[in-house]
């Protein structure tokens, strides 16, 4: 245990240091106007988000000043066409200088006049080589250099002649509150409403007011968040692996193992904050997701609940190899830490990939700089995740305390087994999904866990027999009960083979249709999806309809949830029809690097799932919806004030 503190306070450290690092501006480009076509001018818009009390400075040069911005477009499909544009800047003593400097604050958009070269097709990428440098009142960072780059797609057809001349206009700009200036329209004073500044969703809003609300009002809400976060379809199968876990590692009788409840709950807390702060570090936002969807994690989870599940069914004795168990229990304490601990690892893998939307907007903060918050937050949701999850640690060992517990906990343990039998047909699915493989299909999953359901019951009744039964046991009411649930569930997969709506259990099911394998297809009485965002965009702008955008993940369990049981609700996909849309997948490797991209340019947010309403004509995005609901009238609310705002702009 003093080990694992000083680990603890050796990360408390590193994270002390990160967050003392001073400025973290984001930049994005993109190209304007979107429909181009090869030969036409445009402009590469380069936006850059300036944190609040920092500042960068403007292009003009001052000798013995601060580094000027700077912009170069590197060779590529576009050619420059004359010197970068800079929106007015505001004027400034700086004391750091002790000049008058010009500066920005806020978030401010630069443009590169440029000409798509001639001959390009299909999806393009330039480069824009950008320079500055970052003060506040009383320090300045280093001068930083970035390679930023915009992706486009030429549109078919000639040049056309009104479209030749260089493009030198500032660029629109984001409504900029720190200057008090209104640079969209060109004017100064207090910043004006708009409806086409870049949306918040609902969950960055509510985590920025707890922010400004003081540390306490930020745990509070993590914790808040966390326990809401239990409803969430992932967490579900954690339920039983958790009770079989601790069934079969239960404590002497008339001994309850706290400890190892404790040390599960420490696993989880420990790894959820530590390794998704760190995954985070190294990898960026994403590194979470990445982490939980990567295949060889999900392998190896399917091999050990299916090496758990063999246990249960008596097939084998699980012990620690004996010189770890004589250092575990040494001082005369029984029971190791290290087997609870691991499974507080597991359940943090698992649940990664479900990350509700809080979660994302901590990790987006801390790539951005910010450690002290996400670390505390990440604390807080983590220990709203784990403490239901102790009391399902401690069930068995109430369980073990019952009068003749002795034959039917081995019971129990054994539909556990099928339990986690059926978990680990999840995590190959994932696996499968990933690499695009197409074996186990919507159809063939089903067939799987009408097998294991089926065979459940069937050992329930007592029709098959597992290798700890001793003679023949005497069947009760309440086993009964359990068969025939079992065989109902075994029903209720075949019903989905055929077909049939499975409500929040197709939430563990691959997307149907499998992508890649039937993309085009639309089944009779389904709603259309497009998997092109360039192909939904031109759709979109053909028909004057808004665009709906569904960032989804292949092995995302709550974008299932939404898919299965909200989308199809009448007064959502009333909604739905209205608009153009598109489900563009953001996690299959080597396939989907662009739509992760476009994800996080949109929405400034890397969990799933997300959902975006676009004005087509103008390529903004009017609002954003993240996470998952069971609320589809909110959900329906949420299109249809988009879809209204969209309309109100034409």
């Amino acid at each position: 245990m003093r080990k694992l503190w000083i680990v603890l306070s050796a990360l408390l450290a590193l994270l002390s240091l990160a967050g003392a690092q001073p400025s973290a501006e984001s930049w994005s480009a993109r190209l304007v106007p979107a429909d181009a076509r090869s030969g036409e001018a445009a402009q590469v818009v380069l936006t850059v988000k300036i944190p609040e009390g920092w500042r960068i400075y403007g292009m003009r040069p001052v000798e013995n000043g601060p580094v000027a911005t700077s912009f170069e477009l590197l060779e590529g499909p576009l050619t420059a066409m004359g010197d970068p544009i800079e929106p007015d800047p505001g004027r400034k003593f700086d004391t750091n200088f002790s000049l008058d400097v010009d500066y920005h604050e806020g978030e401010v958009a630069f443009a590169v006049p440029v000409q798509l070269k001639t001959g390009l097709s299909g999806s393009q990428e330039a480069k824009v080589k950008v320079g500055w440098m970052a003060c506040t009142e009383t320090m300045c960072a280093r001068p930083e250099f970035a390679e930023i780059p915009a992706t486009f797609t030429p549109v078919p057809g000639e040049a056309r002649p009104d479209r030749l001349a260089a493009l030198t206009t500032v660029p629109e700009q984001p409504n900029n509150l720190s200057t008090g200036k209104d640079t969209r329209k060109g004017t100064d004073g207090p910043a004006a409403e708009a409806t086409d500044d870049k949306p918040v969703d609902q969950a960055s809003a509510e985590v920025q007011k707890a922010r400004e609300g003081g540390l306490f009002s930020y745990i509070l809400l993590a914790f808040s968040a966390g326990l809401l976060a239990l409803i969430t379809p992932c967490v579900f199968p954690m339920i039983p692996i958790t009770v079989s876990f601790f069934t079969k590692n239960s404590a002497e009788p008339g001994k309850t193992n706290t400890r190892g409840a404790l040390a599960y709950c420490l696993g989880i807390i420990v790894s959820f904050t530590g390794v998704g702060l760190l995954t985070t570090a190294i990898f960026g936002a994403s590194g979470i997701q990445q982490l939980a969807t990567n295949p060889f994690v999900n392998l190896f989870l399917a091999a050990l609940f299916i090496f758990l599940a063999l246990s249960l069914f008596g097939v084998f004795e699980l012990t620690l190899p004996s010189g770890l168990v004589n250092r575990m229990s040494s001082k005369g304490r029984s029971g190791g830490l290290a087997g609870p601990i691991f499974m507080g690892v597991t359940f943090s893998l698992t649940t990664f990939t479900c990350t509700v939307p809080f979660v994302g907007t901590l990790l987006i903060a801390a790539t951005q700089g910010d450690w002290l918050y996400p670390f505390f937050g990440m604390l807080a949701f983590s220990s709203a995740f784990a403490i239901p999850f102790f009391l399902l640690a401690l069930f068995p060992q109430w369980l073990s305390k019952l009068p003749r517990s002795g034959s039917w906990l081995a019971t129990v343990k054994a539909f556990m087994g099928f339990l986690e039998v059926a978990a680990a047909v999840k995590f190959l699915s994932n696996v499968d999904l990933v690499y695009q493989w197409g074996l186990l299909t919507r159809p063939v999953f089903l067939a799987i866990w009408f097998a294991i359901m089926a065979m459940a019951g069937f050992y329930l009744f007592g029709w098959l027999r597992l290798g700890h039964t001793e003679g023949r046991e005497p069947i009760g009411w309440l086993r009964r009960g359990f068969a025939v649930l079992s065989l109902v569930a075994a029903g209720y997969c075949l019903a989905g083979i055929r077909g049939a709506s499975l409500g929040t259990l197709g939430s563990f099911l691959p997307p149907d249709p499998y992508p890649g394998l039937e993309s085009g297809v639309v089944k009779k009485g389904e709603l259309e999806w497009i998997d092109s965002y360039d192909k939904a965009l031109a759709t979109a702008k053909a028909e004057g309809k808004p665009l709906f955008i569904d960032f989804t993940g292949v092995t995302c369990t709550n974008c299932r949830q939404m898919e299965q049981t909200i989308f199809p609700q009448p007064v959502v996909r009333e909604q739905l029809e209205r608009s153009v849309r598109v489900k563009l997948y953001t996690d299959r490797i080597g396939v989907d690097e662009a739509n992760a991209d476009l994800q996080t340019k949109l929405t400034n947010t890397k969990t799933l799932p997300v959902y975006v309403v676009m004005d087509p004509t103008t390529e903004k995005v009017i609002s954003i919806f993240q996470g998952s609901t069971y609320d589809a009238k909110s959900f329906a609310e949420f299109i249809d004030q988009g879809i209204a705002k969209v309309e109100a702009q034409k």
